[in-house]
């Protein structure tokens, strides 16, 4: 049996996670970019034990695809995959916020706006990588007032998933400010009695990620080569 890693190992494959999380995320590396493990060793001044350990986390949160014979490559998703992602997303959200009891409790309302406080403070700060963990807790900890930790883990899942799709959003200083908006106006719903305004909101939260993907995939689509273009037909006449 393998030993236990030790505190400084794991640190050590836990920061260059955070970082590889971070260049995906935030466009750095591109989606469908191959992360070969050469490459990664030279980056981060690591060696193949720990960037081994940090592609098998990267692919377990969703962000990195490793295939046989092609190695690791930043996950990319077509629009009907990214569509089908958000529709399974929406329907778990809609679900946890109807399962809550509302108004919450003063202690998860507090605990709510602490999540808030941080994720505002960093976002002023232009600490976009804090910003994203704060803005993962706020919804963890909301979505933790449905009673079902089942539930909150299959959400957790799919927040992973988007997560390439969602998270470049917060580079953006509008989208920033309607997240950071949108927040504010579910902590109000939560000491009411709407529920379904409340599921609403949540659902709608997440419609300016989603639209920004899936245009940056039209995007890419409307840049490819003209496969009928001079190029293309010289490739087929050789």
């Amino acid at each position: 049996m393998s030993p236990a890693p030790t505190p400084l190992r794991r640190a050590g494959v836990e920061e260059i996670v955070a970082r590889l999380e971070e260049e995906i995320i935030f466009g750095r590396l591109a989606p469908g970019a191959r992360l070969t493990e050469d490459t990664l060793m030279a980056r981060f001044g690591a060696s193949r034990h720990f960037i081994r350990q940090a592609l098998v986390e990267v692919e377990r949160r969703g962000i990195v695809r490793r295939e046989k014979n092609v190695g690791a490559t930043v996950r990319s998703y077509t629009a009907e995959e990214a569509r089908q992602i958000y529709e399974v997303r929406e329907m778990l959200t809609r679900q946890a916020v109807l399962m809550m009891a509302l108004p919450a409790e003063p202690a998860l309302l507090a605990e709510l706006r602490a999540c808030q406080e941080r994720y505002r403070g960093q976002a002023e700060r232009g600490d976009l990588r804090a910003a994203h963990e704060a803005n993962d807790a706020f919804h963890v900890t909301l979505f933790g007032a449905c009673g079902n930790p089942y539930l909150v883990a299959t959400l957790a899942d799919y927040m992973n998933l988007t997560l390439p799709m969602r998270a470049k959003n917060l580079a953006d200083r509008d989208g920033l400010a309607l997240s950071i908006s949108q927040h504010d106006l579910m902590l109000d719903l939560m000491a009411g009695r709407d529920r379904w305004a409340l599921a609403q909101l949540c659902v709608d939260h997440m419609a300016a990620s989603k639209a920004d993907y899936l245009a940056r995939i039209e995007a890419r689509a409307g840049a490819a080569p003209d496969e009928d273009g001079p190029a293309a037909r010289g490739r087929r006449s050789a």
